[in-house]
């Protein structure tokens, strides 16, 4: 994942940690037990950071987060559509049973979105800013949906 990241969003010399280090550290964060930003070094503590990674707790304060977030936003989706596809190869996917959407449309209408036939529900950023409708592209077949448009 480092490595990904890393071409993606080159640093300056000068820096302590890449930023493919610090998605790496928050990637693990939000799967063991998820912190605000600002208390990302205190978790780095408890779950011994410095151990596994050889990264210094102290290095993990929130603006540095946030100065990796802010370099990895331009490069969303050619991030995720790399990793996606290494994972496909990696772990052998059969491609066909998955619905890959990365995308999707807000719409601030006021007519009623219609439930999903098997019950599934995004969350997506569209809900997060109180956007009445989330529309997905149509597709056919037997497939599992997957939004992986937020997961980093």
């Amino acid at each position: 994942m480092a490595g990904i990241v890393d071409e993606l969003c080159p640093i300056r010399e000068v820096a302590h940690l890449t930023h493919g280090q610090v998605i790496e550290v928050l990637i693990v964060n939000r799967l063991s037990a998820p912190v605000p930003l600002v208390r990302v070094g205190d978790w780095a503590r408890d779950w011994a950071v410095d151990e596994v990674f050889g990264i210094a707790p102290d290095l993990l304060g929130d603006d540095r987060l946030a100065r990796t977030l802010d370099a990895v936003a331009p490069h969303l989706d050619k991030l995720v559509g790399t990793v996606g596809a290494q994972a496909v190869t990696e772990f052998g996917i059969d491609v066909s049973r998955i619905h890959w959407e990365s995308k999707h449309t807000c719409s601030n209408s006021s007519a009623s979105t219609k439930p999903d036939p098997a019950g599934w529900r995004p969350k997506t950023p569209c809900a997060k800013r109180g956007a009445s409708q989330w529309l997905r592209r149509p597709w056919r077949g037997p497939v599992r949906r997957i939004d992986l448009s937020n997961r980093l």
